[in-house]
C-alpha cells in the first residue's frame, strides 16, 4: 500500500528532463538563501559575494580588520590616518572583486591635504597593501586630512600587459563615495558602496564594508528597493558577531524582497610583493655607471619597502649579475 510520502517520489520518477529542470528552477526561485558553510570565525578577514537569483543585483561584503590593522601599524599611522587608509583599503578590496579574476587594481589619491599621497594595491587573491606619505598627520592639527585632489584608479592585467586608468575629482574625505562615482562614470555600474573603519591609539579595531551593484538585468526600481532597505539598517560592524560572523541577518535585511544566494568567499590578507629579487631589478634600472659604482663599494646597499617597511641589505657582490653582458 502506497503512502502520501511516496506519491511525490513516484511523480518525480516519471518526470522528463525538461519537467525536472523547470521544477528545480521553480524550487530554487522560492527557496531560502543558500549559504557557504562553514562561516569563517569573526577574527578571520574575508570577502563574500552574493547574487540575486534573477540576476538583478550582487552584494559584496568584506571584513578586513586584521589586514588594515597590519598595514597601518607597519606604516605607523595615527588613528585618523589609519581610518582614512582603512576606508580606501576596504573599498579597494570590494572593487577588486568586481573585476576580471587576473586583474590587479591600484588606488592613488593625490591631493593638497596634510596626509599627502596615498596608494593602495589590491590583488586577485584578496591581498592588500598600502602606502601613505605622511602617516602621523592628525585631523586636530589641520581640521582636515584630504585637500583638493584626485583619485586615480588603475587596473592592470599582467598576462596581457594591458592597463586602464580613470580619474575622478575628490569630493570631501569619503573616498569610498568617490569610488562609487568612479564605478558609475568609468564602469557605468550603479553602485552603493560604504565602508566603516574605527581606530584608536592601539590601532584599527574594526574595518568592514559592503558594495551593492545593479547587474544587467537590474532596474532602477531594484536600486530604489535596496536603498529603502538600507534606511534604518544597523551599521555593518554591528551586524557581525560571534554568532553571525557572515552578517547573514544583516544581508538578508538589505536584500529583502530579492531571492538570492551567497555564491563565493575569498580571504582578505595583508600582502606585499616586495622581495630581494625585485629590489635587484630596481637597481638594474639605474645607469650602468651607477651600478658599477655600487658594485665596487664595500658597503651594503640598504633599501626599505615603502609599503611593508621591510629593509633589504644587498652585498655589493649581489650586483655583479647586473654587470654581466647579455648571453
Amino acid at each position: 500500500m502506497s503512502t502520501d510520502r511516496e506519491a511525490p517520489v513516484a511523480a518525480a520518477a516519471t518526470e522528463t528532463a525538461v519537467e525536472r529542470y523547470k521544477r528545480l528552477v521553480a524550487e530554487r526561485a522560492t527557496g531560502p538563501t543558500q549559504w557557504l558553510e562553514p562561516a569563517p570565525a569573526l577574527h578571520d578577514d574575508m570577502l563574500w559575494r552574493g547574487l540575486t537569483r534573477g540576476g538583478e543585483a550582487r552584494l559584496l561584503l568584506a571584513r578586513a580588520t586584521a589586514t588594515v590593522r597590519e598595514a597601518t601599524l607597519r606604516l605607523e599611522c595615527s588613528p585618523d590616518v589609519a581610518c582614512l587608509v582603512g576606508e580606501i583599503a576596504v573599498a579597494t578590496a570590494l572593487v577588486r572583486q568586481t573585476l576580471h579574476p587576473d586583474e590587479r587594481i591600484q588606488m592613488l589619491v593625490t591631493h593638497k591635504g596634510p596626509v599627502g599621497q596615498i596608494i593602495v594595491d589590491g590583488w586577485e587573491n584578496g591581498g592588500l597593501r598600502a602606502y601613505v606619505q605622511r602617516p602621523t598627520a592628525l585631523r586636530s592639527d589641520y581640521g582636515f586630512l584630504l585637500g583638493e585632489g584626485t583619485l586615480q584608479v588603475t587596473r592592470s592585467h599582467d598576462a596581457s600587459g594591458r592597463v586602464w586608468r580613470s580619474t575622478v575629482e575628490l569630493q570631501g574625505e569619503r573616498v569610498a563615495h568617490d569610488m562609487m562615482r568612479y564605478l558609475l562614470e568609468s564602469e557605468q555600474i550603479l553602485s552603493l558602496l560604504d565602508v566603516d573603519v574605527q581606530a584608536d591609539a592601539r590601532g584599527v579595531i574594526a574595518a568592514a564594508g559592503y558594495l551593492v551593484q545593479l547587474m544587467p538585468d537590474g532596474r532602477r526600481e531594484h536600486l530604489r528597493a535596496l536603498t529603502h532597505n538600507l534606511e534604518g539598517l544597523a551599521p555593518l560592524r554591528d551586524g557581525m558577531s560571534e554568532a553571525d560572523p557572515d552578517a547573514r541577518a544583516w544581508a538578508e535585511a538589505l536584500l529583502r524582497g530579492l531571492p538570492w544566494d551567497q555564491v563565493a568567499r575569498t580571504p582578505v590578507t595583508f600582502q606585499c610583493r616586495c622581495s630581494e629579487d625585485r629590489i635587484l631589478a630596481m637597481v638594474g634600472a639605474l645607469p650602468q655607471g651607477d651600478i658599477e659604482e655600487l658594485a665596487a663599494s664595500k658597503e651594503l646597499l640598504e633599501m626599505t619597502c615603502d609599503y611593508c617597511q621591510t629593509t633589504y641589505r644587498l652585498a655589493p657582490r649581489r650586483l655583479d649579475v647586473l654587470l654581466e653582458p647579455p648571453s
